[in-house]
């Protein structure tokens, strides 16, 4: 993978389902659609109490240059986000994570299409894997990276300090690229 990553297009789009990298213009209508509490349940940074905290948030950690961050809308209205995270001990792939959705979109496969979208881009621009991860305590996530197809790797300590103070155990996925598990011709 090359890093700083630089997209093919400015949108990625499956009909229904868009992902475009975030903007500070997307903050206010991404607040309303990740206000729920239960969208935060398992993230592990402050909840932010209005848009411009939100927005603040997303631009220091893109800002940080390991993360390209995505707004995610459905049929044009803002759904929820998710993002590239790069490891440069790891170059040859990268993870998606820091994903969150409004409920109302939950179990509606938006999650499954939005991640399918960056997987293709992602292998497409040679990512040999993908990773995942989730708080060993979200089994909705987990469910959800399972019906990627990734390999569950199971649950490690994590270097993640809950907002309650206690440090994290993920569990942890990996989805190797197509091309990756080709057998290699015999001679």
């Amino acid at each position: 993978m090359i890093w700083p990553l630089f997209l093919s297009r400015d949108r990625l789009d499956d009909g229904e389902v868009s992902l475009q990298q975030y903007s500070s213009t997307d903050a206010e209508d991404l607040f309303l659609a990740l206000r729920d509490e239960r969208v935060w349940e398992h993230i592990p940074r402050t909840v932010p109490e209005d848009f411009s905290m939100l927005d603040v948030d997303i631009v220091t950690s893109i800002a940080a240059g390991k993360r390209l961050t995505f707004t995610v809308r459905r049929a044009g209205v803002v759904v929820g986000r998710t993002s590239l995270i790069w490891d440069p001990s790891a170059p040859e792939g990268v993870e998606i994570g820091g994903t969150q959705f409004t409920p109302a979109v939950w179990g509606t496969g938006i999650n499954t299409r939005a991640k399918a979208l960056l997987i293709g881009e992602m292998f497409a621009q040679g990512a040999a894997w993908i990773r995942f991860r989730t708080d060993e305590r979200n089994f909705r996530s987990a469910a959800a990276i399972r019906k990627l197809g990734a390999t569950d790797l199971g649950v490690h300590q994590d270097n993640i300090i809950r907002r309650d103070g206690s440090t994290r155990r993920s569990r942890f996925f990996r989805l190797d690229s197509p091309a990756e598990c080709v057998p290699a011709p015999q001679s």
